[in-house]
């Protein structure tokens, strides 16, 4: 797949701070990927307080969005790529002998294709003093967009 690059992403950026532009989006990409739906509101993702289910939400529309302008085709996602990209990625973050996320991220940096899609991950997950994310959903949402990521370069090549 093509590499997602960093104008692509500050133009879906930009064209979603129309409600309604990044509202249609979301409904495309919710009638063209059901399982990509379902992983994102599955049942483990109840740890998530709701202002990181729409932060989530809003990232997996980037995602998919960013990744469908690049690409002529349909885009494939099915639930089980999904879900052994998240299970490989888990195992990547808790196999880390540190507490530091900064420093666990840096090894999904290394010789990663997509790195702009996943530097807007890390962005927006960055802890502030007005941050809606908890250092469990920090977790989970970093994980589960990094999948997504994953998911769609591998079958989509």
């Amino acid at each position: 797949m093509t590499i997602i690059t960093e104008n692509i992403i500050d133009g879906l950026m930009d064209k979603y701070e129309n409600e309604a532009a990044y509202l249609e989006d979301l409904k495309k990409m919710a009638e063209q990927q059901q399982d990509l739906v379902s992983f994102i509101d599955q049942e483990n993702y109840t740890l998530l307080t709701f202002d990181e289910v729409a932060l989530m939400e809003y990232l997996t529309v980037i995602i998919y969005s960013a990744s469908q302008s690049v690409t002529n085709k349909k885009l494939f996602i099915t639930g089980k790529q999904l879900e052994k990209c998240e299970e490989e990625n888990w195992d990547i973050f808790n196999a880390t002998n540190t507490k530091n996320f900064a420093k666990i991220l840096d090894r999904f940096f290394e010789n990663y294709p997509q790195e702009d899609l996943l530097a807007l991950v890390e962005d927006s997950l960055q802890p502030e003093d007005d941050s809606i994310v908890t250092s469990v959903g920090r977790e989970i949402i970093f994980v589960a967009c990094k999948s997504i990521i994953d998911s769609i370069h591998l079958q989509n090549n």
